[in-house]
This record gives C-alpha cells, structure tokens and sequence, in this order.
C-alpha cells in the first residue's frame, strides 16, 4: 500500500468516525428519541424540562430510582399525562404519554391510531400480546425500546406510550433470557 492510499484510508476512517459520534443529526440519534408528544433530549435535565414543559408539575418515585415528573399534554386529540422519568443519577430514562378512559371502545381506537403510527415510522413491534384485558406491543431498537401497553378492566382503562432511552432498553432476545435490566414503565 503506498503512502496516497494509506492517507485516503486514514481520511476516510476519520470521517466515518466523526460522523458515527455526530449521528448524523438523523431522527436514529441517540440524544433525540423519535417521541411525538415531547421535545426533550435523553441528555436532557430536570432544568431543561422546566423550561419546555413548565415549573408546574406533580411529582412520584420513578421505578428507575429517581423522580417522575408529571404534566397534562394533548395528544392525539386527547389529554392525558406525559411522564419524564429519571433514574437515579438524574438522568432521563422514559418519557411516557399516559390516557385513562370511560370507553373501551375509546381506548380501542387511540391504540390502533398511535399503532399505526409506530408501525409506520418503525414496521412491525417485536413483541406483542393481544389479551382482553392487557394488550400491547414493543419495538426493540437500538436507539431505545417504544413501547405501546393497555389496561383494561371493569375499573380501569388506561393506555401508555412510552419511549426508554437506550441504556433503560433491552435487546429483544434479552426479555426471554432473564435479563436484570427490564422494560418497566409506572
């Protein structure tokens, strides 16, 4: 290999490098999950919340071991809670848009629309279960796991949307290996 190859090798692997760091600015960042209900960043703050959703919120124990914050966002037509979810170390793990109804039938047609739209964006879920009472699908991706689960009871009938960032996710083949890192959402 003579010495024009080896510096056109070197510039190429430089830029490949810079542009795999930089993700391209593409929706598949990792900094930026594809969520249609919230603008935040996974690199996003508590104060950086404040700032585009409001100092005014409700707050509860994440499952991450952090604090959920809460607020009231149309979506779809509806509204209903998004939820920004923080581990431990203060870092975002989930954002989540969560709709209670009166009507199944109600609760029915929201899923199948914010379905559709996934299945648009990302094709068919990894998973899925399709219970009366309890239905929903995963998309197991790299940039993060979406998640789609509904509740329905004679006292409850809720739905949540929810986007994990990556390091909360797990990888499809871990859910049936055991794995200690699950996709919870509360």
């Amino acid at each position: 290999m003579n010495k024009n190859h080896k510096k056109i090798y070197c510039l190429f692997f430089t830029l490949l490098a810079a542009l795999a760091l930089t993700g391209c600015g593409g929706k598949g960042s990792k900094t930026l999950p594809d969520c249609p209900f919230s603008e935040l960043k996974w690199a996003s703050s508590i104060k950086d919340m404040e700032k585009t959703e409001g100092k005014e919120y409700d707050t509860y124990d994440s499952v991450y071991g952090g604090t959920t914050y809460t607020y009231d966002k149309e979506y779809q037509g509806v509204t209903g809670t998004v939820k920004y979810m923080f581990d431990d170390k203060k870092q975002l793990a989930c954002i989540a848009w969560a709709y209670s109804s009166e009507s199944t039938e109600e609760l029915y047609q929201l899923y199948e629309t914010i379905h559709q739209e996934v299945v648009s964006a990302h094709g068919e879920s990894g998973y899925n279960t399709d219970k009366e009472t309890n239905y929903g699908d995963v998309w197991y991706l790299d940039d993060g796991n979406i998640i789609i689960s509904t509740m329905v009871t004679e006292s409850q009938k809720a739905l949540q949307f929810a986007y994990l960032s990556p390091e909360q996710s797990t990888a499809q083949e871990d859910k049936y290996n055991g794995s200690n890192t699950p996709d919870l959402i509360q």
